[in-house]
């Protein structure tokens, strides 16, 4: 997810002087860590092929937690009861959404995958209406309704031998939505990286839990599986988190959104020209369909405080 499943972006409109002067470079820079998530769907989809979901899900989240202690060991100690609790939920969330989103990729495509958790951003305000009485608006609405006119589309526009990794991705989708919903509800400034460091290593003790209840936590028996966690882990989320934040802190929040939404687009097009194939004409308008949904969600007035959390849909 990735992440992916996206989270909210919200930073100050206007910028001015040494911001105004980065504003180039760190859109570029955020532009280059949006490809390397979208990637994320392509490396996974090769890497199910050596390790079952739940073993892979293991060492990518794994790593992920690692990092994340080891740079700030003691941030988990402050949380107050509640936010253990809620950090646990966050992780459960986590982990259901990864674990449906990367066993539907034995079952679909790279490019089809990144489409449809792009979904997650669209179903975010609905779950926060349902969940939490949060008012969905006019764009809200909008992006749902181009979305759920996409991704009929997208999935009448691909060639698969069964429905099953479109469901099982939708429902990954929908888990990342409970994700982005709940950290909208609970994180603050203060307590954003303790609930982050908590969720992260809950999804990888569930993943472990998962994996050892199916046959055990396998171990990469190559290079390029050892490769493919360890780009997870660190490119995509530590370094992919630290361009994120410094260039946030040069953009306003509807750059940075509209930069953010090519995530699934840079997913299917990497995988295109890797070879994949699969995805028709109505199959391509499906999937702009849905980025443009997911654009009109992510600028669309919404009171959260979760752009203080890191990204994990890209853990």
């Amino acid at each position: 997810m990735s992440r992916s499943p996206t989270q909210e972006h919200r930073s100050p409109a206007g910028r001015s002087g040494a911001a105004g002067r980065r504003a180039a470079p760190a859109t570029a820079a955020l532009l280059a860590a949006t490809a390397v998530w979208g990637s994320t769907f392509v490396v996974t989809k090769e890497s199910v092929d050596e390790l079952a979901p739940a073993s892979f899900l293991t060492w990518r989240f794994g790593i992920a937690a690692a990092a994340l202690l080891l740079l700030r060991p003691t941030a988990p100690r402050g949380l107050a009861r509640a936010d253990v609790g809620r950090a646990t939920a966050l992780g459960v969330f986590l982990a259901a959404g990864f674990l449906l989103q990367t066993t539907g990729l034995l079952h679909t495509l790279a490019g089809v995958s990144g489409f449809l958790t792009g979904a997650a951003v669209v179903l975010t305000p609905l779950v926060a209406a349902l969940l939490f009485a949060e008012r969905v608006g006019r764009s809200g609405w909008t992006a749902v309704g181009l979305s759920a006119v996409g991704l009929a589309a997208l999935t009448g526009g691909v060639s698969l031998p069964s429905p099953v990794g479109i469901v099982l991705t939708l429902g990954g989708a929908a888990f990342f939505a409970l994700h982005i919903t709940g950290l909208s509800q609970w994180a603050t400034r203060q307590n954003a990286y303790a609930l982050t460091s908590v969720s992260v290593t809950t999804a990888a003790l569930l993943c472990a839990l998962v994996a050892g209840l199916t046959g055990g936590v396998a171990v990469p028996r190559t290079s390029s599986g050892w490769g493919a966690v360890a780009y997870l882990g660190v490119v995509a989320t530590c370094i992919g988190f630290g361009v994120q934040a410094w260039a946030q802190s040069a953009l306003s929040a509807t750059t940075a959104a509209v930069v953010m939404t090519m995530e699934p687009v840079f997913a299917a097009v990497l995988a295109l020209a890797l070879g994949e194939r699969g995805i028709g004409l109505w199959g391509w308008i499906g999937g702009l369909l849905v980025v443009i949904g997911m654009a009109l969600s992510e600028l669309g007035p919404r009171d959260c405080c979760d752009a203080q959390s890191p990204r994990i849909d890209c853990c």
